[in-house]
């Protein structure tokens, strides 16, 4: 099997170095994306020693290959880091010693371990966001970009309402009618089998459809585009995914915040408030005892295990404050909190599950410590991306990619304070790209404004001026 993977790997770093001659390389991220959600562990990997060989992995190799490539031959220079790359540069790094010194874990659910889970959720995302911190970024290839995750959203929610519709045959990756893979089975769940993974790509793939929408020049892809848009919100839906929506919402009212014409966005806010209100009021019932793979009573006891992971974090917590029980931890470290009797909280169903909320994880797992650096690379990137958006002196596009960095950051907290995204590595991935672009579109203008200004001061101060 070796042998196999190492021929795999010639033959994808051979075809990667012909391609992204020809693509423009913020093109190659966008296929490591797509690769790695479409085409990930469960279609193919074999195992080269103790680390898995993935096809997104091969891609991943071939697109740095080509960028070391390029920089020798001195194509371009090495970006200087800004204080939102040290910050991320930190978090790596107490994440990365939390999972050295925190021990071999007592228990495991068999699949899921710390190692794997930093590598592919942390380190991997980071390779490719500090690729993409090197680019030289341009309308046309962000607009590239934006196609393949577009082109990615299409394939998705075809895929989401071929599960709907039980039409299995149908399905590819085939492994997706497989109901012993994965969870969630009977609601859309896609390639990484998780409805909650795929609302969230379904939404980003969305709002990439719409800052395409100023892009398009003719009528005919406009119009692609919205319907592209309408299937896309339908099959969220079909995740049956209450964070899901919630996160559609949430994107939606950050674009409109921004391109809505000031005059009108509180009538439009207002107007849509209420709507909202109706619809939650006439539909609470229903919402509550949604019909998903499970009973109604399911459902229930699912809402109820919340308050059952956040009685055992409190806990876990004021016992680990500073440096938590240490990354990937949660899953056997919590089993001594489970035969508390001091509360009503009923403990014992979780002791199988890892957690459901991604910020108490890491609050749980890495302490105070953890969660501050992870937060604090939450607002760098946000503050970044609102530099862009609010700076009316930049090109449209440029400010659009600020307000779809907004927008994706919550989509993502929308499902993060739900479900512990952490162990969905192709969420990282997607979050660490879209805040690397905008961190380096930032840098880009900085760096421009900064030029421009040594250039007004140099004719100023010229012989010339100080003559006269």
């Amino acid at each position: 099997m070796p042998i196999i993977a190492l021929i795999f790997a010639a033959v994808g770093l051979t075809w990667g170095a012909i391609v992204a001659r020809r693509v423009p390389q913020i093109v190659g991220c966008g296929l490591v994306i797509a690769v790695s959600y479409v085409l990930g562990h469960e279609f193919w990997h074999v195992h080269l020693g103790p680390l898995p060989v993935t096809l997104d992995r091969i891609v991943l190799i071939a697109l740095l290959g080509v960028l070391a490539i390029q920089w020798r031959r001195g194509e371009f220079t090495l970006r200087k880091m800004t204080g939102c790359d040290w910050l991320f540069v930190a978090l790596l790094g107490v994440l990365a010693a939390s999972t050295v010194f925190s021990g071999q874990p007592a228990m495991t659910d068999g699949v899921t371990s710390k190692w794997g889970r930093l590598l592919s959720s942390f380190l991997l995302p980071a390779v490719l966001y500090a690729a993409v911190r090197q680019f030289s970024v341009t309308q046309s290839n962000w607009r590239y970009l934006l196609v393949t995750i577009v082109a990615m959203g299409v394939y998705l929610s075809c895929t989401a309402m071929l599960e709907a519709g039980h039409l299995w045959s149908f399905v590819f990756p085939r492994y997706i009618a497989n109901p012993n893979l994965g969870i969630h089975f009977g609601r859309a769940r896609g390639p990484e089998l998780n409805s909650v993974s795929l609302g969230l790509y379904l939404t980003a793939c969305g709002l990439c459809a719409w800052m395409l929408l100023p892009e398009a020049r003719r009528r005919w892809q406009q119009l692609a585009l919205i319907i592209v848009m309408l299937l896309i919100g339908f099959s969220v839906l079909l995740t049956y995914t209450r964070s899901t929506w919630i996160g559609l919402i949430a994107g939606a009212l950050v674009v409109a915040a921004f391109q809505i014409p000031r005059r009108w966005r509180f009538p439009a806010f207002s107007a849509g408030t209420l709507v909202g209100l109706l619809l939650v009021a006439c539909s609470w019932s229903n919402l509550l005892d949604i019909k998903r793979e499970g009973s109604t009573g399911d459902s229930e006891h699912s809402v109820d295990q919340r308050e059952s992971f956040a009685y055992v974090s409190w806990h876990m917590f004021c016992d680990h404050p500073v440096l938590g029980v240490g990354f990937g931890r949660f899953f056997d470290q919590k089993l001594p909190y489970l035969s508390d009797r001091r509360q009503t909280v009923e403990l014992e169903s979780i002791r199988n599950l890892h957690h459901h909320n991604t910020l108490l994880s890491v609050l749980v797992e890495t302490g105070i410590v953890g969660l501050a650096a992870f937060v604090a690379v939450l607002i760098a990137w946000g503050r970044a991306a609102w530099s862009l958006a609010t700076n009316v002196e930049l090109p449209n596009w440029i400010r659009a990619q600020g307000v779809l960095t907004m927008a994706m950051m919550a989509n993502y907290l929308s499902s993060a304070v739900f479900h512990d995204l952490t162990l969905l590595p192709s969420q990282e991935l997607l979050l660490f790209v879209f805040a690397a672009l905008t961190v380096n579109l930032g840098q880009a203008n900085c760096m421009a404004r900064s030029m421009a200004l040594t250039a007004r001061t140099a004719i100023g101060f010229s012989p010339m001026t100080a003559s006269m």
